[in-house]
């Protein structure tokens, strides 16, 4: 997606880079150019030139665990265009139908036409919203010239690095003194977990505030169902305080992404990524040459399997793995279609038996009847089916399952096959293109909502703390 995105916004084409990154865009710039103008056309034109929807969809507000799925009912605004008078802003909604569609994204106006497909996709979404998740004011987060300015952030110094572990640690007194902000701890255990988890970027957080609400002496932080209030944002010295819900009711909010700390810096800082797995403008940035390749798809498939050391290689038609095996590392090779133990001394009966007996089974074992049950390949088609990829996952099947599979038999862990799953897909991207087409209506939000209640009960990841 991130490769086909590339392509076509260097080609010109931001009408094609939105397609490839699976956002529906439910505006047209020669209506806007007649309706209100050139002044604000043209402000439209040179955002949407330099829109990059894969970063955006990067950094959307997702639940915390499982496939990363994007929250629904959320509108997120983008941009403003005016010409003294009048008024538009673009902005990107989650409706449910969308996300039931393969977690697509409509890119919608307000303020302009009511227009039978906008008035659809404003119906499922949270209008209450906007000003929290508002990136008006951060355009790193969707604009491709302005994504450098996410590589500056990511680079920490060694006072903000001693400031994010103290709050890993959940040492929060000492994180928010070492900011320079007086902290009242609250009383209540559970709003002190409450606080210690609360991932908010402490240093430079009162100059941001500032510059974000002027004038302002008192806001709210609000995550979840917890508050946080800033006060003398005017004084020499700031303080922060938890306070219930109804008493910070009436506090202008500050926007998520001005005190939340950015995602890409604590992927880097944690970890869980490599400067290489970073969306590739913020990458290229960081490392001082053009955008680097996006990761192969063998490294994605072969990610999940136990002990691995990193993507494999090919030598002529046999593929080989890494395997981290106690202090040294293994090789395990497919060949013949069939996966083969290469460096592993050790012999596979006594092996075998020691784990019927209940013993440990070694690493490269593991990894073995781990790759030979396909379960990487059904793992990864899980993964694509929660985000739409029905072309991938046909691409995927013909090159490591076979020509002759038949859908309908490829079970997945979740329960259904495979086949099922992409029959459904297609019916709820059926529905959704007729929601955009005016053909028909979204669920009402409370309807939406109570569907997430009840599918929350079976098991459904819960949501973060946007």
């Amino acid at each position: 997606m991130i490769a086909a995105v590339a392509e076509r916004r260097a080609a010109g084409d931001w009408r094609g880079a939105c397609a490839a990154a699976d956002v529906d865009v439910c505006l047209r710039p020669d209506s806007i150019r007649r309706d209100y103008g050139a002044e604000i056309a043209d402000q439209a034109s040179r955002v949407l030139r330099d829109l990059a929807p894969d970063l955006l969809r990067w950094h959307l507000p997702r639940r915390g665990h499982g496939c990363g799925d994007l929250l629904a009912g959320l509108l997120v605004p983008l941009a403003e265009f005016t010409d003294g008078s009048r008024r538009l802003t673009l902005a990107a909604a989650t409706a449910q139908s969308a996300l039931d569609a393969g977690q697509r994204i409509v890119l919608v106006v307000l303020g302009g036409g009511d227009d039978g497909a906008t008035r659809s996709v404003l119906e499922a979404v949270r209008l209450k919203y906007p000003e929290r998740l508002s990136l008006l004011r951060h355009p790193m987060f969707w604009n491709a010239e302005a994504a450098p300015e996410l590589a500056g952030l990511c680079d920490l110094t060694p006072a903000e690095r001693q400031i994010s572990r103290w709050q890993d640690a959940g040492l929060a007194a000492e994180a928010w003194q070492a900011a320079g902000i007086e902290l009242q701890l609250p009383a209540s255990a559970a709003r002190t977990r409450w606080l210690a988890a609360l991932p908010i970027r402490l240093p430079g957080l009162v100059d941001r505030v500032r510059a974000a609400l002027p004038g302002v002496d008192e806001a709210v932080v609000r995550s979840g169902v917890g508050a946080l209030v800033l006060s003398g944002l005017n004084a020499a010295t700031a303080g922060a305080r938890v306070a219930a819900d109804r008493a910070a009711l009436d506090l202008p909010i500050v926007p998520n992404a001005v005190w939340s700390r950015v995602l890409d810096a604590d992927l880097l800082r944690l970890g869980h990524l490599g400067e290489h797995e970073l969306h590739p403008l913020v990458a290229s940035a960081r490392l001082d040459h053009p955008q680097p390749a996006v990761p192969e798809s063998d490294e994605w498939l072969y990610r999940e399997v136990p002990f691995i050391a990193g993507p494999g290689h090919s030598a002529g038609d046999i593929l080989v793995l890494w395997i981290h095996c106690g202090t040294t590392r293994h090789r395990i090779a497919y060949h013949r279609n069939a996966w083969h133990i290469l460096d592993h001394s050790a012999h596979p009966g006594r092996e075998s038996l020691l784990a019927r007996l209940g013993g440990p089974t070694n690493p490269c074992q593991q990894a073995l009847d781990y790759l030979s049950s396909g379960r990487h390949v059904i793992d990864l088609i899980e993964s694509l089916l929660h985000h739409g990829r029905a072309t991938d996952i046909r691409d995927l099947l013909r090159t490591h399952a076979g020509a002759s599979t038949t859908l309908s038999h490829i079970d997945l862990p979740t329960g259904g096959t495979v086949g099922a799953a992409l029959a459904a897909l297609r019916e709820n991207t059926l529905r959704h293109r007729m929601i955009l087409a005016g053909a028909t209506r979204t669920p009402s939000p409370s309807t939406e909502t109570n569907d997430h209640r009840r599918r929350a009960r079976k098991g459904v990841p819960a949501r973060t703390h946007w």
